[in-house]
């Protein structure tokens, strides 16, 4: 039962709430720690923020189509183009024909893009274990939901 000066909780979030100021000030934070250092690596490609959101996007979704892709990470068509070109220039991605349709492509992340994911993602677990050395059970399973939670609507914006 609800006290006469409490609010019951709402489905609607409250874009003043200071928790989720706080996450997404976290959430920079953590970014940035994470980036640190990423790209000095002798095992990582430097890529751009936008072909960074492009391969993730190629590479959760196998096949995809330059506007299947744009429409994904909210990219205009011309600014698609432009990091497609980056990441096959630096041997990320590959444009396959469509053996149906000769007009159509599909993008495909390269040996070298995993490679580099894969030394991204050693990375960034060093970081985080560094930073979170005493994890309970319970704590990572707080982070599961809450990874869960941040990705939901991957698939439908970047």
């Amino acid at each position: 039962m609800t006290s006469p000066t409490s609010t019951p909780p709402s489905d609607a979030q409250d874009p003043d709430d200071p928790l989720l100021a706080q996450l997404g000030d976290a959430v920079v934070t953590l970014a940035r720690a994470l980036q640190h250092g990423v790209h000095e690596r002798d095992d990582v490609v430097p890529l751009t923020g936008t072909e960074v959101m492009v391969l993730r996007w190629v590479d959760r979704h196998p096949g995809a189509t330059p506007s299947s892709t744009a429409e994904g990470v909210g990219l205009r068509r011309s600014n698609l183009s432009a990091a497609v070109r980056g990441l096959v220039a630096k041997g990320m991605l590959t444009r396959e024909a469509d053996p149906a349709d000769s007009r159509s492509v599909h993008l495909a992340p390269t040996d070298r893009a995993r490679e580099s994911s894969r030394a991204i993602r050693a990375h960034w677990g060093r970081e985080l274990a560094a930073r979170l050395p005493d994890l309970t059970a319970a704590d990572r399973e707080v982070l599961a939901r809450a990874v869960r939670l941040l990705d939901r609507d991957e698939g439908s914006a970047p």
